[in-house]
């Protein structure tokens, strides 16, 4: 139909079927075909004989400006759909937390060095692989998501985790300690990392009372906070303290047992509708 009216529009205007047929390169035979298809579909003739010319139907008129609508309605979608496309191609909207964020603005300067056309948008994750199945987000980067046939999930790097106390508790002076000695803890410890929670539990189960606290979060931010109320201890990544660093906190690296968050660029396998996920992805594979 499109192609149709493309063809009795350019009769319209070039008043012949001969130059019509030239003008979209044609063949005169394939062009009254083409109206005759037309016709049919509306039922009526289109256009009168006229010496070595033709001239439009009065139904003709009616559906000439019908057709011209028609046409500039599809070049508006045509224009809309390539900014769209344009514009994704130069937005990539990533899901990540404000914790992990502070580690990665090396990265991100330098990817933004590398490709200076692309728009980094940044959101706060919430359910990293939610976000992406809803197009919220292009890229996730987190230690942990919920799996799906849709989602891939590749290692970025893993993050050393550490103890953090207030500055007056008892080990406060340390600057090691090993993992064993939590068995001797005397208030409630934070663990955010649920991977963390199950290997404490299996670990001691003189542990698991420290573990059972009023206060709970998976938020590594939420957590820090509590240490700093003085409401007990945590087990979080060493660049989360480091930034609160001499706000009456002390950090205590592990000796024995270093426990570790591993870092995942998350994305959606049919990902190739933002040619920009593949830059950030071969971006991070080469850092």
């Amino acid at each position: 139909m499109f192609r149709q009216l493309e063809c009795f529009i350019q009769i319209c205007k070039a008043g012949s079927f001969t130059k019509a047929a030239e003008v979209l390169m044609i063949s005169q035979p394939t062009l009254s075909q083409q109206i005759r298809f037309l016709e049919v579909e509306v039922g009526t003739p289109l256009f009168q004989r006229v010496g070595r010319g033709v001239k439009i139907t009065d139904d003709g008129e009616i559906l000439y400006e019908k057709a011209l609508s028609v046409m500039r309605l599809i070049e508006e979608s045509k224009k809309e759909t390539h900014e769209l496309r344009y514009a994704r191609a130069n937005q990539l909207s990533i899901g990540i937390s404000p914790v992990d964020f502070n580690g990665l603005i090396p990265r991100f300067l330098k990817f933004h060095e590398q490709y200076p056309d692309i728009t980094l948008k940044f959101a706060s994750t919430e359910n990293t692989s939610q976000q992406l199945l809803n197009r919220r987000i292009d890229i996730g980067i987190a230690d942990k998501y919920d799996p799906n046939k849709e989602i891939h999930a590749m290692h970025l790097y893993k993050e050393e985790q550490a103890l953090v106390v207030y500055a007056d508790h008892p080990w406060a002076d340390r600057t090691f300690i090993s993992f064993q000695e939590l068995e001797n803890l005397e208030s409630s410890l934070f663990v955010g990392d649920k991977s963390l929670i199950e290997h404490l539990h299996t670990f001691s189960e003189k542990m698991n009372k420290y573990l059972q606290s009023k206060f709970e979060s998976t938020s590594t931010a939420i957590l820090l906070s509590m240490v700093l109320q003085k409401l007990g201890v945590a087990i979080l990544p060493v660049s989360l303290i480091e930034t609160f660093s001499g706000q009456h906190l002390k950090m205590i690296r592990f000796v024995d047992l270093t426990p570790v968050r591993e870092m995942k660029l998350i994305f959606k396998k049919d990902h190739h509708h933002n040619p920009s996920v593949q830059k950030c992805i071969d971006f991070f594979l080469e850092s």
